[in-house]
């Protein structure tokens, strides 16, 4: 049997120990190093040669796990990330994915997922929390990463010219996403816009 090496990234130590507490039965997976922060993680995966397959927290408290997963990969070409949330959003998920996330849990889960999915990625495979596939379905709206953080923006109620500003794009061009987002989720104001975005699951309330 293939052991595969975990490395776990989590700023919270109740998480980062259930994780290691699951693993203990199943001798195929090890646990060779943890870290509370995306800086923390980047050092050690720098001096490790073993991992595998890394946890990455989507909420870390200097950096955005989707967006650390980019940085991951770079230094280890071939480690595959389980992205780990409890509050997911159409965005995260999506900057997750085309960064090149191999899997993608709510927090949620019973321990026996963390093992399927362990298992699924390990061999080579993606693995989705089904309580939350529907944000990473392609057909879903088809909305693209710039304009889900134009949509974000939107319904945090900021004005055209700071989401510009925000974004480094023109008061223009943040126009264009607003009137391509209001014709893929089939609304006429930027309130229609919000409200269904919040009833699909594209943004969190």
């Amino acid at each position: 049997m293939k052991e595969h090496s975990v490395f776990i990234i989590d700023d919270h130590k109740i998480v980062r120990d259930g994780i290691k507490a699951i693993l203990l039965g199943f001798p195929e997976f090890s646990v060779v190093g943890e870290a509370t922060s995306g800086t923390e993680a980047k050092e050690k995966l720098k001096q490790l040669e073993l991992p595998s397959i890394a946890f990455v927290d989507l909420r870390l408290p200097d950096c955005n796990g989707s967006v650390l997963i980019k940085d991951l990969m770079a230094i280890k070409n071939d480690l595959r990330c389980i992205l780990l949330t409890a509050e997911p959003n159409a965005l995260d998920l999506k900057r997750a994915q085309h960064a090149g996330a191999y899997g993608f849990l709510g927090k949620d889960i019973e321990s026996d997922e963390y093992i399927r999915a362990l298992s699924t990625v390990a061999s080579g495979k993606r693995y989705i929390s089904q309580s939350f596939s529907n944000l990473l379905i392609e057909d879903n709206a088809d909305l693209s990463i710039r304009e889900l953080e134009v949509l974000q923006l939107i319904s945090e109620g900021l004005p055209y010219k700071q989401i510009a500003d925000r974004l480094s794009i023109s008061p223009r061009t943040v126009e264009a996403h607003k009137n391509n987002l209001l014709k893929k989720l089939d609304v006429t104001t930027p309130i229609e816009l919000v409200k269904q975005a919040l009833k699909i699951g594209l943004i969190k309330g």
